[in-house]
């Protein structure tokens, strides 16, 4: 399968008869990407030799054999205007959507907090990146340890702290990838009772509120909140913002305001919209579409978003077991319980 294929299917095709084998044929897709993913990060488990003070980047390669072709240099710097490598006396930049992944080496409590993470002990986890990003010596290297702390927060059900996290994240590199900004602990469901969370975002928005990364953390956060009339009137501003990840994800978090009365032809607005996003940003995205769908009585249509929330490309644990979570209880209620069963 190609990188970031689409997957489609039209709506006649998910009849009671082929919703089990809709299921299968989605998972197996899943099992396949994350394979894939697997491969990209270990290398296909080859052993890769990193030079001492230097850093081997993977680009993605059509022309070669195995997906990517490796440069060797020192990384001066890797944003979302590009990977400046620096090679003998010339420095090269390579576009940041074509970086597959840096190899370097890492100080031991990056890669015991490596190890960890790998292992879903997120709380361990990270305690290791916070002695690592100490000893972090390059602003890039911090910020993927940074990235890594706030999806460990997120994991554990710290989202205030996810929230605090992000933003020194933002001061530190405010030109951070599309990779790292995924990470953005924006909310796509509702987390009741979290006092700290608004306490955190109603401060955040009045010391930095013009920043459009904390802005629109602020409104997500406290969009059902007494401030709420306020934080629609922001995210309305931000979803014309200049910063086109800002602006769409502005205009999606809206859509959690608009589920009450949504309309078949307005969610399949929203999953045209979904599908043209990179694929890190949709899982969000995903989960909202599925409760419309819900709210419009079309349970497979919810079962296959909330899946993809699920499953694909989704930084945050916690959201991804919820979206599976309701996709099967959505399956049950429509009379597939024993499909339902085989969704792990």
């Amino acid at each position: 399968m190609k990188k970031h294929e689409k997957i489609m299917f039209h709506k006649s095709q998910l009849t009671r008869f082929s919703v089990f084998g809709f299921l299968c044929v989605f998972l197996l897709v899943a099992e396949s990407v994350f394979a894939q993913i697997s491969d990209e990060k270990s290398g296909n488990g080859a052993s890769v030799e990193v030079p001492r003070g230097r850093e081997v980047v993977e680009v993605w390669n059509r022309d070669d054999g195995r997906g990517f072709s490796r440069q060797i240099g020192v990384v001066e710097s890797f944003t979302r205007n590009g990977l400046i490598l620096k090679t003998g006396e010339e420095e090269i930049t390579i576009p940041a959507e074509q970086v597959a992944r840096i190899l370097y080496r890492k100080s031991d409590e990056h890669q015991i907090g490596d190890l960890h993470f790998q292992q879903k002990n997120y709380r361990d986890a990270r305690e290791h990146y916070k002695k690592a990003r100490l000893t972090a010596d390059r602003r890039w290297v911090e910020v993927e340890i940074l990235e890594r702390i706030v999806r460990c927060d997120l994991a554990l059900g710290f989202h205030a702290q996810a929230v605090q996290d992000f933003v020194t994240l933002v001061e530190l590199e405010p030109e951070m990838t599309d990779t790292v900004f995924a990470c953005i602990p924006l909310l796509w469901r509702t987390i009741p009772g979290d006092r700290a969370l608004e306490d955190t975002a109603t401060k955040l928005l009045r010391v930095a509120g013009n920043v459009p990364e904390i802005s629109l953390l602020g409104a997500s956060c406290l969009m059902f909140s007494a401030q709420g009339k306020d934080m629609a009137t922001r995210l309305k501003v931000l979803s014309s913002n200049r910063d086109a990840r800002i602006a769409t994800l502005a205009e999606m978090q809206a859509w959690r305001l608009e589920l009450i009365n949504v309309t078949p032809e307005k969610a399949s607005l929203w999953r045209e919209k979904i599908e043209n996003l990179p694929p890190e940003f949709r899982a969000g995205p995903n989960f909202v579409l599925a409760q419309a769908f819900l709210r419009l009585e079309n349970p497979d249509a919810a079962t296959l978003a909330f899946l993809r929330a699920g499953y694909l490309f989704n930084p945050d644990v916690r959201l991804a077991e919820e979206a599976i979570s309701q996709g099967k209880k959505t399956l049950e209620n429509a009379g597939h319980a024993d499909e339902a069963t085989k969704i792990k």
